[in-house]
């Protein structure tokens, strides 16, 4: 029994190494599989856009209920329907409808802003991109990459009945607030009321951008924060009585986030921004001159001399 028990070893050696390589093997194609870098979409056919109905100066859905293959319209959309477009005419963007502080959820469905990990609508292959003018700080580049399409400052929204109350960066103190959860704005202001804030804190009322800037326009918040696009769309197009008073922070890199592994789509969606926004007579340059009222061109340099 002896012998027979040592003349099948071999064998059943040469059965666990195959077993291994097929569970290796599997295990590599199943990594793949969560992949939806440039050449995967291009695959597909299907290019999948998580779009955030933040304010009209991003985008608007058609059917404000819809979370699936919905129906958008509005700058930022424009933006990707260009950028796809670029990409071939089989490729077919798909636009879902996600919440703001969704985009940076991990699988338990919360946002960490010290941990780095790949958001969950990215890592599940939901989403492609987050296209939604995002702007690149410390904690998102913990858990994505960015395209960086433009410049931008963040920019103090007053009543323009009230503007003699703030005028400066120290009139802030004290004041009421409105932003949106887990905005660049947001951060900024914990920042600050754990700084130059800290004897007399900002307010912080947690309320859509939209309504943000409703509180300022009907009084019932001192002030607001927006870039610079939000700022210029908002005063051209809707808001009578919210005045820009001054900017704040430092110069912002504004664009599209990608998951960190996804370099290809990165570096592409890159390429087309610096290529169109360096020709005046681009898609996205006529998409900006109709929608903020400047070019990119125009933007950057309006950026440059608030400094």
């Amino acid at each position: 029994m002896k012998q027979t028990r040592f003349r099948f070893l071999p064998v059943i050696f040469r059965l666990m190494l195959v077993a291994s390589l097929i569970a290796f093997i599997a295990g590599n194609n199943s990594q793949t599989s969560h992949a939806r870098d440039l050449d995967e979409i291009k695959r597909s056919g299907e290019f999948r856009i998580c779009m955030v109905p933040l304010t009209p100066v991003y985008s608007v859905m058609t059917d404000l209920v819809c979370r699936e293959n919905c129906a958008f319209s509005g700058p930022i959309y424009r933006e990707v329907r260009a950028f796809a477009a670029s990409m071939g005419s089989d490729i077919r963007p798909v636009f879902h409808r996600v919440d703001w502080d969704e985009q940076f959820f991990d699988d338990t469905g919360k946002t960490d802003l010290e941990a780095v990990y790949t958001p969950g609508l990215l890592s599940s292959e939901k989403c492609d991109v987050y296209p939604s003018h995002l702007t690149k700080n410390d904690w998102r580049t913990k858990k994505l990459d960015f395209a960086i399409l433009f410049s931008s400052r963040m920019m103090v929204i007053v009543n323009q009945g009230n503007p003699q109350h703030i005028q400066s960066l120290s009139n802030l103190a004290g004041k009421i607030a409105a932003v949106e959860k887990n905005t660049s704005f947001h951060t900024w202001l914990l920042a600050q009321n754990e700084q130059a804030f800290s004897r007399s804190p900002v307010i912080i009322h947690l309320m859509s951008m939209d309504a943000s800037l409703e509180a300022v326009e009907n009084g019932k918040a001192d002030f607001t924060l927006v870039d610079a696009d939000i700022a210029l769309w908002n005063t051209r197009h809707k808001f009578k009585r919210a005045v820009v008073a001054f900017p704040v922070g430092p110069v912002d890199e504004i664009g599209w986030a990608f998951r960190k592994e996804d370099r290809q789509l990165k570096e592409a969606v890159q390429a087309f921004f610096n290529a169109q926004s360096q020709d005046e007579t681009s898609e996205l340059n006529r998409i900006w001159k109709e929608e903020f009222g400047v070019t990119l061109v125009q933007m950057n340099a309006l950026i440059r001399a608030t400094r």
